[in-house]
């Protein structure tokens, strides 16, 4: 083949528009200024992505992949950009060439970077660059020795303890892209220009976003002792590190829950601050390093968006928080002590929660991960007293589902309590009689003129009321979580015997944000995220 017949065949490859696939190659076979003949690329079914097939009104409705047959078809110009079909980035034999940094694609359009990003998944390299930022194309699976000790090294070595002068774009070209590459990046700007840093984390529910912060996180809690000639991590910075990582089943447990999208999706938002003490580049060259010292001091973690409509209703398919079939699956014993007659209940019992199929997330039951739970509420320092409160409060919830509610025989706007058994449970786990609840759930009170009026609920309002108060309590309970999380790892508290001042420590703010959901029913929480 000659050069000309090269360019010639690569100048005829282009991707139009899919109704199914979004975008698909052809090979252009004629053109004139409205229109043009294309050949579609055939596609086997078993080439094809079922995810591609999602309906995005519902994701639970997925087709199976069907073949798509090579065949001619003509395309208005008018439909596209410019009036001009976008190029596909091939070799003189038509064959597409994927690159590790989408900068240097020669023709940068949509279906490029989708080709692009497509490609190098079926590889099984997850990341691809695009200048300073990492994107990850989850591949749902371990992929081996992409975390390795080894993995940690090289990047550690290539954009940290590198000492020969190169710029940031001659390391970036002499290694794969990697979220280690974005980790390195933000510790070296801390430790050597000693400026606070911040890495946002962001897509789509079901990305990642949460696996790679847990990734960042490990990797920077223990970059100092990976290939520094400085070890001298104190053996508090070294608990500190401990109760860091170790808090995150904590927050999983509470905040986590299967979608149809991701088994261990995040539902809510959060900010996480690293604190880390440094010594300054001056102090190290007069103690004769060759790099400052930093290690990791602490964490503080802000939250905000709690999907709290979730405690009360979810689809199908889905499951509630992950803590709620942890706890029905606690040892007998444990649920005896909160409330009489709580160990012979399982999901089916309660109406939040349900039955689902999954019974086990990330390879684990939800009983193994009632242990990881505990284990890590004693390892923050919470008291057993605290821990039998917290549950009983979250068993409190669980019963606030199942009160029922039927019209006053007396009263056409008012609603009594249908549900008697489930009222007088709900009674002995808050300790409160059972008539005063009924009061409360049944009636609202309204002050005028410093008088108080008691108004009846109708049945609506009254399980409205009832789910409110849920939500509200789960609320408090991940919130109070939150905070003793924050006062065992904070670096003012828990470094050096702590009474630290906040402002001495470095920080490096990883920001998990919300993907873009669409569901069935979409309620105030949707249209904040999105």
């Amino acid at each position: 083949m000659s050069g000309d017949d090269g360019e010639s065949q690569a100048a005829s490859c282009v991707y139009i528009q899919h109704p199914k696939r979004g975008w698909v190659e052809c090979s252009l076979k004629s053109l004139d200024a409205s229109k043009a003949v294309v050949k579609i690329t055939a596609i086997p079914a078993e080439f094809a992505d079922a995810s591609t097939f999602a309906d995005t009104t519902d994701p639970t409705k997925v087709t199976e992949p069907q073949d798509i047959p090579a065949e001619e078809q003509t395309v208005k110009l008018s439909d596209y950009s410019d009036g001009t079909l976008p190029l596909q980035n091939v070799d003189a034999e038509g064959n597409l060439e994927p690159v590790a940094d989408m900068g240097d694609l020669a023709f940068l359009h949509e279906p490029a970077i989708l080709f692009n990003l497509k490609a190098r998944h079926r590889a099984g390299i997850p990341y691809t660059r695009t200048g300073d930022i990492v994107i990850a194309v989850n591949p749902f699976m371990w992929v081996e020795d992409l975390y390795s000790v080894e993995t940690k090294q090289a990047y550690a070595d290539n954009f940290i303890w590198r000492q020969d002068g190169a710029d940031e774009a001659t390391r970036r070209n002499s290694i794969a892209p990697h979220v280690y590459e974005t980790s390195s990046m933000a510790y070296s700007g801390l430790a050597l220009g000693g400026i606070d840093q911040s890495i946002l984390v962001s897509g789509e529910s079901g990305a990642g976003k949460t696996e790679t912060v847990k990734i960042v996180m490990s990797y920077l809690a223990t970059v100092q002792s990976i290939g520094s000639d400085d070890d001298d991590g104190m053996p508090s910075s070294r608990q500190v590190v401990t109760k860091v990582l170790d808090s995150n089943p904590l927050l999983e447990a509470f905040g986590n829950a299967k979608t149809v999208r991701n088994d261990n999706s995040s539902r809510f938002g959060k900010y996480i601050q690293l604190e880390f003490d440094g010594e300054s580049a001056q102090e190290a060259a007069f103690a004769g390093k060759s790099f400052p010292s930093c290690n990791m001091a602490g964490s503080q973690c802000d939250t905000y968006l709690l999907e709290k409509s979730r405690v009360v209703n979810h689809e199908p398919e889905e499951r509630t928080y992950h803590i709620f079939y942890q706890l029905l699956e606690a040892p007998k014993s444990f649920k005896s002590a909160l409330w009489k007659g709580f160990e012979n209940q399982d999901m089916l019992s309660f109406k939040y929660v349900g039955h689902t199929k999954t019974t086990r997330i990330e390879g684990k039951t939800d009983g193994e991960h009632f242990e990881k739970t505990i284990k890590a509420m004693s390892m923050l320092g919470i008291s057993d007293d605290s821990i039998n409160v917290l549950f009983g409060a979250v068993a409190t919830v669980l019963q606030l589902g199942n009160i029922t509610f039927a019209q006053d025989p007396n009263n056409d706007e008012g609603c009594i309590v249908s549900s008697q058994d489930e009222l007088d449970r709900l009674s002995d786990i808050l300790g409160v009689p059972a008539a005063d609840i009924t009061t409360a759930i049944t009636y609202r009170f309204v002050k005028a003129r410093g008088e108080s009026f008691k108004v009846p609920l109708s049945t609506s309002d009254a399980k409205d009321g009832v789910d409110a108060f849920a939500k509200e309590i789960y609320q408090q309970i991940f919130d109070w979580l939150v905070k003793k999380i924050n006062q065992a790892t904070c670096a003012e508290l828990n470094y050096d015997e702590g009474n630290n001042d906040p402002d001495s420590f470095g920080t490096i703010g990883l920001l998990d944000i919300f993907g873009f959901e669409s569901f069935k029913v979409n309620r105030f929480e949707q249209l904040c995220i999105n």
